[in-house]
């Protein structure tokens, strides 16, 4: 799962910032529901990461609770 969440997440952040970098490159007017959009998929990305960070520490807490220490 954090995996998967991982790439997605990565995926999510790579296309909205290259994708505002062409489009600013080759002088394309961006108007507000595209960056409506990229916006969105940037905060896709970020939480995606928050979300890994959130399962991590859940994850490790019950092992140290129940006594499995690594």
């Amino acid at each position: 799962m954090i995996t998967l969440m991982k790439i997605v997440g990565s995926v999510a952040l790579f296309h909205s910032i290259a994708s505002i970098f062409f489009l600013m490159y080759f002088k394309y007017p961006i108007d507000l529901f595209m960056f409506f959009i990229f916006a969105f998929e940037f905060a896709i990305g970020i939480l995606l990461f928050i979300g890994i960070k959130i399962l991590r520490d859940e994850y490790y807490h019950k092992n140290y609770q129940s006594g499995n220490k690594k």
